[in-house]
């Protein structure tokens, strides 16, 4: 009996040792990016979509692009919990994410760092989720963007 309570008492002091490994990979914490809100400006840096708290600002021109072409420049910027702009991660770990609504309106086309085009691909509305991605899940995304692809400029 003896044998087996030292026996049981070296298994769960095993288990207990291996669980409180500190340079375990499988405990290992990553840095996670929280954001209270996303504001996207244009080229020119005028504002065309900001949300903080989930709160939409309403009077802004919104996303729009016209079938067959690609958009300016769309700068990502995000809020913190003052509604104070915080750059983006600058590491490996995060990148630019996104969900399209209806992928045969509209494409994304990532610029690197903190930036994309939207590429208009025939006219219609759709909605445009951007995340910060951080290897397998989101840290943070928007609610639902309305997009706006218009019909194709004459050439």
């Amino acid at each position: 009996m003896k044998k087996f309570q030292f026996l049981a008492i070296a298994i769960l002091s095993l288990a207990f040792a291996a669980c409180s490994d500190s340079n375990s990979t499988s405990t290992e914490q990553h840095e996670h990016f929280e954001v209270e809100g996303w504001r996207l400006y244009s080229a020119e840096w005028d504002t065309l979509y900001s949300v903080y708290r989930g709160k939409e600002t309403a009077n802004l021109e919104g996303l729009k692009v016209n079938a067959n072409c690609m958009s300016a420049h769309i700068h990502v910027k995000f809020l913190d919990e003052n509604n104070k702009e915080i750059a983006g991660p600058n590491d490996d770990e995060h990148s630019l994410g996104w969900d399209v609504g209806d992928s045969k309106i509209l494409d994304i086309h990532f610029e690197g760092g903190w930036g994309f085009h939207l590429k208009g691909l025939k006219e219609g509305e759709t909605k445009l989720v951007l995340k910060v991605k951080h290897h397998d899940h989101a840290d943070a995304k928007t609610p639902e963007i309305k997009v706006i692809v218009d019909k194709a400029l004459d050439a």
